[in-house]
């Protein structure tokens, strides 16, 4: 029988069907030597198995196939009522006892001794759809708190399979869901950002490229709000030259934050924080050092997401993945 949950410090890119891309990576992180120096907050997948156990449990095999079948992508109201009623198929079932218990004991295992919020992301299966896609199709969840909760909230992300976006992409075709759950780090009171071992925009592969705002770093709001942007200059970082060579400051206007109804806002920038930098010197180095890392483990340029938590004053990454998947497959 396959498992319905694994931890992240099991798992590697060789379950990444199982897994999906997301947690395979993180998995990465946990499992080998080479990586260990980089912080990565603890969690555990939700198998593609337990989305096609749910999915037969609720015997909702071939539901969605025939409702896809009646799909026009190039009509947006036809993509809209078929999403709807896809997911709608979704939240509405049962999750299985046996994975409703196999989450819960995971998640019961990952609080310890007191309640966590958690971070719930949809992890795809598929590498190659993961970066063909020119934004996410998926949904990711912040600070769910409690047992029920997070077992709605999976639903949620096995129904975002089946978004609009993922529709018109083709991206839901034949596939499974695997979902990513983490600790959540409160970068709300503190800073989150990407970072890219290669510029961004030209591929020049002497630069590290980290940008970021104060709070979270939602990516559907973010093009409202201007980074900070730092970029580093690979070679000198190992020599003790200074290797920072651009700092830019951003206006940061705004900044993102999850209020109690679990929705994202944005709200102004006190005036003190927009004329700081998020980060000091020496965190723009541990970023710049975990991208090289990771460089040099899959062999290519990296992308990655990271966050400082308010409390702690800890910076993680987030999720991390090669932008040339080489090295592993």
């Amino acid at each position: 029988m396959k498992d319905y949950v694994l931890r992240l410090n099991t798992i590697s890119v060789s379950d990444t069907e199982e897994v999906g891309v997301k947690n395979a990576f993180l998995g990465e992180m946990f499992t080998h030597p080479e990586l260990k120096a980089i912080s990565v907050p603890n969690g555990f997948a939700i198998t593609a198995s337990a989305y096609k156990r749910f999915i037969e449990y609720n015997k909702l095999d071939g539901v969605h196939d025939k409702l896809i079948a009646t799909l026009d992508r190039n009509n947006l109201g036809s993509v809209y009522k078929i999403g709807l009623k896809a997911r709608s198929l979704i939240l509405g079932a049962r999750m299985p006892g046996d994975i409703d218990d196999a989450i819960i004991a995971a998640y019961r295992d990952l609080c310890s001794d007191s309640v966590i919020e958690v971070a719930v992301r949809s992890s795809e299966i598929s590498f190659e759809k993961a970066h063909q896609a020119s934004t996410d199709l998926y949904e990711t969840f912040l600070n769910i708190k409690s047992e029920r909760e997070l077992i709605e909230t999976v639903k949620k992300c096995f129904a975002s399979l089946f978004s609009d976006l993922a529709l018109i992409e083709k991206a839901s075709k034949h596939q499974a869901m695997a979902v990513c759950v983490q600790r959540m780090i409160g970068s709300e009171k503190s800073c989150s950002g990407v970072a890219y071992t290669s510029d961004p925009e030209t591929g020049f592969a002497d630069v590290i490229h980290i940008s970021g705002i104060w709070g979270l770093h939602e990516k559907k709001l973010q093009k409202s709000v201007v980074h900070d942007e730092f970029i580093i200059y690979k070679p000198a970082i190992s020599t003790g030259i200074k290797s920072i060579i651009q700092k830019k400051l951003g206006s940061k206007n705004y900044m993102i934050v999850h209020q109690i109804d679990h929705e994202i806002h944005t709200v102004n920038t006190p005036v003190e924080k927009r004329e700081q930098f998020i980060l000091s010197d020496q965190e723009v180095i541990l970023i710049a050092n975990w991208g090289i890392i990771l460089e040099n483990y899959y062999n290519g340029p990296v992308s990655m997401e990271w966050a400082k938590d308010g409390k702690s004053e800890i910076l993680y990454l987030l999720q991390a993945k090669p932008e040339i998947f080489k090295k592993l497959q």
